[in-house]
């Protein structure tokens, strides 16, 4: 395994599962039955063994009654790491414009040409 941090995840995720065999007084014959993988399957995953597939894993959290812990690991909802990159990427303030005039929305536009001193100079008829 290359990383220190990993294969000590691996050894806590082993211990843990066998805690929770134990809480429910399960055998490794009776859980690795119950899961559909062998008893030397079973104890490399309480080992920590990183060869195990993960297919097996989610077969004895299944069994274990733990279904969706697996696909819960690394849910967006659960990511703080990737929750706080998303913020990170998030604007800080609003678009700024280069030319310094302020921009008028539709609104004042509207309102500007309904008053009578707008329309003193204009012509009737449609300007192109």
């Amino acid at each position: 395994m290359s990383s220190l941090k990993a294969s000590r995840s691996l050894t806590d995720l082993g211990q843990n599962l066998r805690r929770a065999r134990l809480a429910r007084r399960f055998s490794i014959v009776e859980l690795a039955t119950r899961a559909g993988v062998s008893d030397r399957t079973l104890t490399r995953l309480e080992k920590g063994d990183p060869g195990v597939g993960i297919g097996n894993l989610a077969s004895v959290l299944a069994a274990l009654g733990s279904p969706g812990v697996l696909a819960d690991l690394m849910s967006p909802e659960n990511d703080a790491v990737g929750l706080s990159r998303a913020l990170e990427a998030v604007p800080k303030r609003g678009r700024s414009f280069k030319s310094g005039k302020p921009v008028q929305s539709r609104d004042d536009t509207s309102a500007q040409q309904d008053t009578p001193d707008s329309n003193r100079g204009a012509r009737k008829g449609i300007a192109f």
